[in-house]
């Protein structure tokens, strides 16, 4: 009878299947991270100069439309894939922010990482195309978007890299955060003297540099932000 009695709180205690683990999207942004660093390599073996040639033009105010003639043009396919890595690894730093520390929603925080850097670029590539437009001054805008895409470029490798350390290590992730948004405050930085620099040079009026700036820059990134804090961030 005590036998009996043992065996069966043994059998209680085993359970009839084994219940599955938690899911977490921690496979899917490595799979993505590794995703990354193979267009960097990719983009590598196409043009074994455009990682240096990224890095050399995302410090230059002037002459970057020759440097780039020189060693890749923006339409080849080292520079598509290095931007497409821009909206890889700007999108994995965003869901880490929105999913570990916003603890938004799963779907959501994909949603709105994988799609932020799409319309950021968006605002920033055609806001000088459109202001050249009505402005009769087309011509004045291409400096200014190649620098947006090689600056994009070039960031898009240091973003790769910090996720790769923030993936890896969560109990940083206040750190972290910091990193991240000082890296977009130093590329908004470098972008914005270096398209003034260009427009300067060329006649444009700070009056204008200033209106565009304002309504064009600021403006649709302080909707945004609004719309996030009060629709999500309650």
């Amino acid at each position: 009878m005590f036998l009996l009695q043992i065996v069966n709180s043994v059998s209680q205690e085993v359970p009839n299947a084994l219940e599955p683990k938690v899911e977490t999207y921690t496979m899917y942004l490595i799979a993505l991270l590794s995703l990354s660093f193979l267009l960097v390599a990719l983009s590598r073996i196409g043009n074994t100069k455009a990682i240096a040639t990224v890095i050399a033009v995302s410090f230059k105010t002037n002459g970057v439309d020759q440097v780039l003639k020189e060693n890749m043009r923006l339409s080849s396919f080292s520079s598509i894939i290095l931007l497409f890595n821009y909206f890889i690894g700007f999108g994995l730093c965003t869901f880490l922010i929105l999913h570990r520390i916003l603890i938004l929603d799963d779907g959501w925080a994909m949603i709105i990482a994988f799609g932020l850097p799409f319309v950021l670029f968006l605002n920033e590539f055609l806001g000088p195309i459109i202001v050249g437009f009505l402005t009769g001054e087309l011509k004045k805008t291409t400096i200014p978007s190649m620098n947006t895409i090689t600056g994009n470029q070039f960031f898009g490798l240091i973003f790769s890299i910090l996720a790769l350390f923030w993936i890896m290590n969560p109990e940083f992730n206040q750190w972290f955060l910091w990193i991240f948004v000082s890296v977009i405050c130093l590329k908004y930085l470098i972008r914005m003297f270096k398209s003034s620099i260009v427009v300067l040079t060329n006649g444009v009026s700070w009056y204008y540099l200033i209106l565009y700036f304002c309504t064009l820059e600021i403006l649709p990134l302080f909707v945004a932000y609004n719309y996030v804090i009060k629709n999500f961030l309650k």
